[in-house]
């Protein structure tokens, strides 16, 4: 009876683990990283000739990434992006990732904290990484006419305040430079995308996932791009609806 018992306990923990090591939930693409090519030119008579064959060399190039994944049960997900709304299935080996969907197939690794994959379409060696929302963040947007304010220190948009609108979100005065921002609704899925003029002649640009937190409250989670050939790192927004 003991031993009965016992080995419920152990195959239920198993399970359990086994559950727990799956990929559930909100993942939102933090930032695409791509390898361009460095090709090799000489000048021939004042003309700029490239050299014959194979690039020798590459650099990686980040850029802000627009989709969401929603993990569901029976191995099935959806997601949000440029291409609408999708469906898939996906299979989980140990750490590696696959995900079959009607346009594409992807590929890749999977750990509770991040999931980087590519795609079997790209052109150039791709990677999209991925990061886990909070389980507490709905994928809900912002009404039209609603009045709101930015809270983030240490960033040019805290304290900015702004208002949505149908199709297009508006900032009331401030002084950020070349400040352009442009709203996306695609299904559940708002997105704030955005840029404006840095220091030395730089732009940052970046896309704020939009989640309710509370009833009046907001968090836009975006991966801003300063410098192409930097690694974004994780900048969070808190919103307050008034």
């Amino acid at each position: 009876m003991y031993k009965k018992f016992g080995f419920s306990v152990l195959l239920s923990l198993v399970l359990s683990y086994s559950f727990a090591q799956q990929p559930s939930g909100t993942w939102v693409m933090a930032h695409i990283k791509a390898k361009q090519p460095v090709l090799s030119a000489t000048m021939e008579q004042g003309e700029l000739t490239f050299d014959e064959g194979d690039p020798y060399d590459s650099s990686e190039v980040y850029t802000p990434g627009l989709m969401v994944i929603q993990f569901e049960s029976q191995r099935a997900a959806i997601s949000h992006s440029w291409d609408g709304n999708e469906s898939w299935q996906w299979q989980l080996q140990q750490d590696s990732l696959l995900m079959f969907g009607e346009r594409d197939t992807l590929y890749g690794s999977y750990s509770q904290d991040q999931i980087i994959l590519s795609s079997t379409v790209d052109a150039v060696p791709t990677e999209y990484t991925f990061l886990k929302v909070e389980d507490k963040l709905k994928l809900e947007g912002v009404e039209a006419k609603t009045k709101a304010e930015f809270k983030i220190p240490d960033h040019p948009f805290d304290k900015l305040q702004l208002t949505f609108q149908q199709d297009t979100v508006l900032a009331e005065a401030n002084n950020i430079k070349g400040l352009e921002l442009y709203l996306t609704n695609i299904g559940p899925l708002q997105v704030i995308e955005y840029t404006f003029d840095r220091d030395y002649s730089k732009v940052e640009l970046g896309i704020i996932y939009l989640f309710r937190d509370k009833r009046k409250k907001y968090k836009g989670l975006f991966y801003p791009v300063v410098d192409d050939f930097k690694k974004p790192k994780p900048q969070v927004l808190e919103i307050d609806l008034k």
